[in-house]
C-alpha cells in the first residue's frame, strides 16, 4: 500500500476514534536539548510546522536534555519533549536514573528519528580503540542528558564508567569547542546525520580531530550491553574529508506528550507532521530520514507506553 494510502486510512481512523468533545491544546511548548545537537534545530523545525499549519502557537526550549526533559513534562512546564528510548522506558519503569522516582503520566505520540553516536577524538590523544579512552579528558555531555547515558553505555563495552576517565560534563557545542582548543581528548555527539555542530567543526578544524570509527567487535560490545542501542554505519562522504563509511552505534529519539494529551490534538499534530514531511525535510535535513511507514513500524515494535490516539493514528491499536 502506497505512503499516501496508508496515511489517510489511519487519518480516517483516528478522526472516528477521537470523542468530540475533545479538548484541544492551543499552545505547544516542546522541550529538546543543547543548541549544539540535533534535538533542539529538529525542535525549532516541527514547532514552526505546527504553527504555520494550525491554530496552535508552538514553540520549543533547549534543555539539558532526555532526562531533564522528563521532569519538565512531569512538573507541567511542557507538554511535548524529545526523550531517547531508553529514557522513556526507565522513566516509566522507574528504573536507571529513575530509580524510586519514575514517572509513569506519558506517552509516546511517535518515534522521531536515529540519534547517532559521533565519537569524536583530538589526532593527538593517542585514542586509537575506545579502550584507549581510560585516563583521558572526555566531555562525557551535561547531567541529565541522553548524551551522557550514551557516553556511559560506551565506556562500559571496554568494562569502564566515568570514574575511569576525566570527565567534563558540557553541553555538545561546548563540547566541540574544547576539542578544537586542545582541553579535552574527546566527546561523544549524540545527533541525527548529518549533525550540523559535527560539519562545521570538521569544516573550520578537522585537522585536529577524527570522527572514530568502531571496529566490529567493539560494535558488538555496545549491542551486547545495551538493549536501547542499535548498529549503524555513517555513510562515507556524510562529513567533510570522510572518504569511507564508519561503523557505530545510535538510538531512536521519540516524541513523549502527557498520557492525558488531548486526542484532537494529537491527531492535528500527526496529520500535520506525517502530511508535510518533505517541507518539514526542508527545514531540517533530519526529517528526511523520517517515513510513515517506517515510523507505523517502530511506534508497533518499540515497548513504551503509547498514546491510544497515536496508537489508532498508526493502526497499532
Amino acid at each position: 500500500m502506497k505512503l499516501k494510502t496508508l496515511f489517510l486510512a489511519a487519518a480516517a481512523a483516528l478522526n472516528l476514534a477521537a470523542p468530540s468533545g475533545a479538548q484541544e491544546v492551543k499552545f505547544i511548548n516542546l522541550a529538546t536539548a543543547t543548541s549544539g545537537g540535533t534535538f533542539y534545530p529538529a525542535g525549532i523545525a516541527l514547532t514552526n510546522l505546527i504553527g504555520d499549519k494550525t491554530e496552535m502557537r508552538a514553540s520549543a526550549i533547549s534543555s539539558a536534555g532526555s532526562v531533564e526533559n522528563v521532569s519538565l513534562l512531569r512538573n507541567g512546564e511542557v507538554n511535548m519533549a524529545f526523550v531517547q528510548i531508553d529514557v522513556a522506558q526507565n522513566a516509566i519503569a522507574g528504573k536507571g536514573p529513575f530509580e524510586g522516582d519514575g514517572f509513569e503520566g506519558m506517552a509516546m505520540l511517535t518515534p522521531l528519528f536515529s540519534s547517532v553516536d559521533h565519537i569524536l577524538v583530538a589526532n593527538d590523544s593517542g585514542i586509537e580503540s575506545l579502550a584507549d579512552l581510560e585516563g583521558k579528558r572526555i566531555a562525557a555531555g551535561r547531567p541529565g542528558s541522553g548524551t551522557l547515558l550514551s557516553t556511559q553505555a560506551v565506556l562500559a563495552s571496554t568494562g569502564l564508567t566515568l570514574d575511569d576517565i576525566q570527565v567534563e560534563y558540557l553541553g555538545q557545542s561546548e563540547a566541540i569547542a574544547a576539542l578544537q582548543n586542545g582541553i579535552i581528548d574527546a566527546t561523544l555527539v549524540s545527533a541525527g546525520i548529518p549533525a550540523t555542530s559535527v560539519t562545521e567543526a570538521v569544516t573550520v578544524a578537522g585537522d585536529k580531530f577524527s570522527i572514530y570509527g568502531m571496529t566490529p567487535e567493539e560494535q558488538s560490545k555496545v549491542l551486547e550491553n545495551i538493549s536501547w542501542k542499535i548498529p549503524f554505519e555513517v555513510p562515507a562522504g556524510t562529513y567533510p574529508g570522510q572518504d569511507a563509511a564508519l561503523d557505530t552505534t545510535a538510538h531512536m529519539a521519540l516524541l513523549m506528550v502527557p498520557e492525558d494529551f488531548p486526542e484532537a490534538t494529537a491527531t492535528e499534530i500527526l496529520e500535520t507532521m506525517y502530511g508535510n514531511l518533505e517541507e518539514l525535510g526542508g527545514m531540517h535535513a533530519i526529517y528526511n530520514s523520517v517515513t510513515f511507514e517506517r515510523n507505523a513500524k517502530a511506534f508497533g515494535q518499540l515497548d513504551v507506553k503509547k498514546l491510544p490516539a497515536a496508537a489508532a493514528f498508526f493502526g497499532a491499536d
